[in-house]
């Protein structure tokens, strides 16, 4: 199964500024442009033989269909310092246990990982913080005047006008 050439689905580009926020807040994680590389370490399979006494392979358990409850991307959390350190931690934690544990574990991992989307998923709903974000206009302008007071190249004092 492993040696298998697996592909992932090619996301659509947006042709519009409606496609492109619905592409941003469409979901990621529980999508069908994740590759199954990453879906089958969720996944139990069986090889057993048929009557012809063929070798199939047979899905037998799939615990990345949990993931399909989330309806938000990881980027659009509305996240504090104490939430952020928790989803670190749990992802870090997660990605430990997939690279460094045997397939017994995959399924730990994948409760580390459900942990993390539902604080980030929650997040997003703080005060209507994404609602207010795309319904709002945003202006961003740069000044090139310069400062009141000018400090000397270390920041300490005034410059002397009579040294320009």
């Amino acid at each position: 199964m492993t040696n298998e050439v697996q592909q992932a689905v090619a996301k659509p580009k947006p042709s519009n500024e409606i496609d492109f926020q619905n592409l941003t807040t469409s979901p990621l994680i529980s999508s069908e442009y994740v590759s199954d590389r990453l879906r089958n370490k969720f996944r139990e399979y069986q090889l057993y033989k048929n009557e012809k006494g063929e070798e199939i392979v047979r899905l037998i358990r799939d615990n990345w269909a949990n993931l399909e409850v989330f309806t938000q991307d990881w980027r659009l959390s509305n996240i504090n310092k104490e939430e952020a350190f928790y989803i670190r931690y749990n992802l870090d934690l997660m990605q430990d246990i997939l690279t460094t544990m045997p397939v017994e574990f995959h399924r730990p991992a994948l409760i580390l990982l459900e942990r993390s989307l539902s604080v980030a998923e929650t997040a997003q709903s703080k005060g209507g913080f994404l609602r207010r974000m795309f319904n709002s206009f945003f202006q961003h302008s740069t000044s090139k005047e310069e400062p009141l007071t000018k400090r000397s190249f270390f920041g300490i004092g005034k410059k002397n006008k009579e040294g320009m």
